[in-house]
């Protein structure tokens, strides 16, 4: 799990506390803070997209209405 801290900009490792990125930019971004708090919940977002595209193949829902669910998990695995 990580966790975004804006005091520090940084994406933090829970519970270890180790660093993870930094989103300090000198650019003056606006979409820094969104953009940190999507990469820190990156690892939940996966587990959780892994769970529910087992659930539906368990189902037997077609693969065409998941097929972009098991795109997605693909290019955040780097499996595509």
């Amino acid at each position: 799990m990580w966790r975004y801290e804006p005091e520090t900009r940084t994406i933090r490792s829970v519970p270890s506390n180790h660093w993870v990125a930094s989103m300090n930019s000198w650019d003056g971004a606006e979409d820094h803070q969104a953009n940190a708090r999507i990469i820190a919940a990156a690892p939940d977002l996966l587990a959780e997209s892994r769970r529910l595209l087992a659930r539906l193949q368990e189902m037997a829902i077609h693969p065409s209405h998941y097929a972009g669910l098991a795109a997605a998990i693909a290019r955040a695995t780097g499996d595509q």
